[in-house]
């Protein structure tokens, strides 16, 4: 999720007692307008409670983490404003700038121009493989609230029920399961009956907004599931819907793709199939390999 300036100047003037929304909109110089929409936004997430002109901070480790980010570091909201917090989210392990544009969808220019930024204040080093990462010698408390917030975040999203598990997620859409009907598209292996490939499956796995999905989208979310699942017939389904379609899947980079492709050489990898298997389970489905 983003958060504009305006977002963060909000609950910057919530970490210093500031909790009156038209003394707010006077101290940032917005309109009472542009501060309530922000304050709704901020309610929606699950950051504020909003009681008339009254805003309160709900008891949550990563909000008080935030707020007691805002209140030392004023200066923070520039770095994660925008698209800023979900790179920097990116860079709790560290990546190189394609892996971040794998993980966050965002274009390259966007990733160097923030890494620039975050760098100029030693909020982000390279490491010895030259890859990026926080400096968590001088900024800990920021390390801190974003892994608080990455875990909160890969488990709650108001766009699917409680009770769902979610796989992946931006502002645009959202890849999840649940074991009950939902009003969004089927995809990942809820998907490849639709393809020949029927299986018995212990939940059903979903994408949001609705939209026709292309095979390739289909397969790439079966991935983003196979990063989480850690379950070996996720991982055996999608080596199976690769085989069928895999000349369709050349633009596809993806970490869960280079073990499938891997093993499909007739490689080892610890903890997951083995070829054999592969083998085994592509003669049901008429596949070859």
């Amino acid at each position: 999720m983003r958060f504009s300036q305006t977002d963060l100047r909000i609950l910057e003037q919530l970490a210093n007692v500031n909790k009156d929304i038209k003394n707010i909109a006077v101290v940032i110089n917005k309109s009472d307008k542009q501060i309530y929409k922000s304050c709704q936004k901020l309610k929606n997430l699950g950051f504020i409670t909003l009681n008339k002109r009254k805003i309160e901070p709900r008891k949550l480790t990563h909000i008080t983490l935030l707020l007691q980010l805002l209140a030392t570091y004023p200066n923070i909201i520039q770095h994660i404003s925008g698209s800023g917090l979900q790179i920097l989210m990116a860079l709790l392990q560290p990546k190189n700038v394609e892996q971040i544009m794998l993980e966050t969808g965002l274009k390259k220019s966007v990733i160097y121009d923030k890494i620039k930024q975050n760098i100029n204040v030693s909020i982000l080093i390279q490491d010895k493989s030259h890859k990026y990462v926080i400096n968590e010698k001088i900024w800990k408390n920021l390390k801190d609230f974003l892994k608080e917030y990455k875990k909160y975040e890969e488990i709650t999203d108001i766009r699917v029920p409680a009770n769902s598990t979610i796989y992946f997620k931006n502002d645009y859409e959202i890849i999840f399961s649940n074991k009950g009907d939902q009003d969004a598209v089927l995809t990942g292996f809820s998907a490849y009956p639709n393809y020949g490939l029927k299986l018995l499956l212990p939940t059903n796995f979903y994408y949001l907004p609705k939209k026709t999905l292309s095979v390739q989208e289909i397969f790439l979310h079966s991935l983003y599931i196979i990063d989480k699942e850690k379950d070996n017939r996720y991982f055996v389904y999608a080596s199976l819907f690769y085989l069928k379609f895999k000349h369709d899947f050349s633009t596809i980079l993806h970490p869960a793709l280079k073990k499938i492709k891997k093993i499909l050489n007739g490689k080892s990898i610890e903890g997951y199939p083995k070829l054999e298997e592969l083998k085994e389970k592509a003669e049901l489905y008429d596949i070859t390999i």
